[in-house]
Order: C-alpha cells, then sequence, then structure tokens
C-alpha cells in the first residue's frame, strides 16, 4: 500500500504537461530564497506588483497597472494607504506539444499524410481566430 502511495505522489509530482504557468499577486508580501549552491537562505518583504509568468511559443502577456501613493507622507507614510491597481491579459495561440511530435514521427514515411495532419490543424486555427 505503501508503495502505492509513494508512487502516486511521485507521479503527481514527476508529471509535466505543457501549459503556460502564471502567478500575480498584489500588496504585501512575504518570500523566501534559497540557494543550494551557496546556502544562503533569504527573507524578502515587498509591496507592490508582483507577476511570474512562463510562457510557451506563440503566447503574448501584457500587464498593467498604477499606484496612487501619499504623497503628503512621502516615504514615512503609511503604505497600507497607497492604492495599486492593475491587470493581467493573456493572449496564447497555437501551441505544440510531444503529442504533434509523436504524430510527425509516426508518420515520416508518409508525407502526404503529414501535409494533411498540418492543413487540418491550420484549419482549426483559423477557425478559432475568426472566433475571436
Amino acid at each position: 500500500m505503501l508503495k502505492i502511495i509513494v508512487a502516486i505522489g511521485a507521479l503527481a509530482l514527476l508529471a509535466g504537461c505543457s501549459h503556460n504557468a502564471s502567478t500575480y499577486s498584489d500588496g504585501v508580501g512575504l518570500e523566501t530564497t534559497f540557494r543550494p549552491d551557496s546556502g544562503n537562505f533569504g527573507l524578502v518583504l515587498r509591496y507592490g506588483k508582483i507577476w511570474n509568468f512562463v510562457a510557451r511559443e506563440n503566447t503574448e502577456a501584457e500587464m498593467n497597472g498604477s499606484n496612487d501613493v501619499d504623497a503628503q507622507q512621502g516615504s514615512s507614510g503609511n503604505p497600507l494607504k497607497n492604492k495599486t491597481d492593475g491587470s493581467v491579459k493573456i493572449k496564447i495561440g497555437t501551441q505544440t506539444t510531444g503529442y504533434e511530435k509523436d504524430i510527425i514521427l509516426g508518420l515520416k514515411d508518409n508525407p502526404e499524410a503529414i501535409k494533411a495532419f498540418y492543413e487540418a490543424k491550420n484549419k482549426i486555427n483559423e477557425k478559432s481566430k475568426s472566433a475571436e
């Protein structure tokens, strides 16, 4: 039973897929860092917008934001009275996965089938673009 649980846990942690990953936070945050090569551990207290985005091909990402700072108080004022606003826009186009590579390798001896595959894929892409 323990072997099954470990196998499922390893599968969940090690199995990957080809998605785009994005995290966005706005406000006060505490971040930790660790450098295995030097053994340094760090803590960072930050305020503001933080956006981490790992993108694959054919992806557009845009972040817009503004900060309204209480200028009368200057840097010694209460940062919690400051106002922030923002948005994140992500547009994802067609992305190639390992599945497509497997299909092309399976059809490598049949150039007509590869041509038909890409023609069908392009039709699907054109329909999805016209639906936007």
